[in-house]
């Protein structure tokens, strides 16, 4: 399958901008055949604490409009916004199909140095798309240290986790080895999509990955904004699981949060 990962570039807090950006890299990857874009965490804000600022609501402008940029492609979009729904402030990865929100999911473990859990709430479920006939697992950025979802979601049979970050270049040694490392402990793919730049007092190195189930990086790039196409064959996890089954036994005793499963047709 082809995927598409967008090593974004987010103009702090200015909607317009970043929706220009999404929007060309929607018809980018369409038009090079591309199944699947990834964007990254908080892709239309920037990684912001002023969540007034940041979080919109599920029927607002700037959210219906990075809905409809898929009307008609043929692609699914995992996108990263604040969402707003009353009271309630989450960051969540929206899953988007033919001008749709079709789901999401909110980010269970909130990132205590910007003090994240004071302004967002945190989820409670995780999330497994089914899709072409595979399935795929979001989760967000400091998720990525905590292993039991990880572990849940590869029983349950998640063929690749999609991880969409804002992490900090100062830290970027360590993203490149927990996506490592996650991929090793589930035999499953992961795809990281971390954003580049500047915002908010911190700098992000980008450092977007695929690995493979053995843990081993399959590709990876830094440097600057990009959208990055690539081929994988999502279905080698599976084979792999087959002839070295260690992903029951690592699960057995893990504790467990609610999985909810979408599967998309057509």
């Amino acid at each position: 399958m082809k995927i598409a990962l967008f090593q974004m570039d987010i103009a702090w807090l200015d909607f317009r901008a970043n929706l220009n950006k999404i929007r060309n890299a929607v018809e980018d990857a369409e038009a090079q055949g591309s199944r699947i874009l990834v964007l990254p965490e908080m892709a239309l804000s920037g990684f912001c604490m002023e969540r007034e600022f940041a979080a919109k609501e599920l029927g607002s402008p700037e959210l219906l409009e990075l809905a409809s940029m898929t009307r008609g492609k043929h692609i699914l979009v995992f996108a990263g916004a604040a969402i707003k729904n009353g009271g309630k402030y989450t960051n969540e990865c929206l899953v988007l199909r033919n001008g749709e929100i079709l789901t999401s999911y909110a980010k269970m473990n909130l990132f205590p140095v910007t003090n994240e859990q004071d302004h967002y709430e945190p989820g409670n479920r995780l999330l497994t798309v089914e899709y072409e006939g595979y399935r795929f697992t979001p989760l967000i950025c400091f998720d990525t240290r905590f292993i039991g979802p990880f572990t849940q979601a590869a029983a349950e049979g998640t063929d690749a986790f999609i991880i969409i970050a804002s992490w900090p270049d100062v830290r970027a040694q360590q993203w490149k080895i927990l996506l490592s490392a996650r991929a090793m402990d589930t035999q499953s793919f992961v795809l990281g999509v971390n954003r580049i730049g500047s915002g908010g007092g911190m700098g992000f190195s980008g450092d977007c990955m695929v690995v493979g189930p053995s843990g081993k990086p399959m590709f990876e790039y830094s440097s600057n904004e990009k959208l990055i196409v690539t081929e994988v064959d999502f279905g080698y996890a599976r084979k792999l699981r087959e002839t070295f089954p260690a992903i029951a036994k690592q699960h057995q005793n893990q504790p467990k949060v609610r999985l909810e499963k979408l599967s998309i047709r057509g």
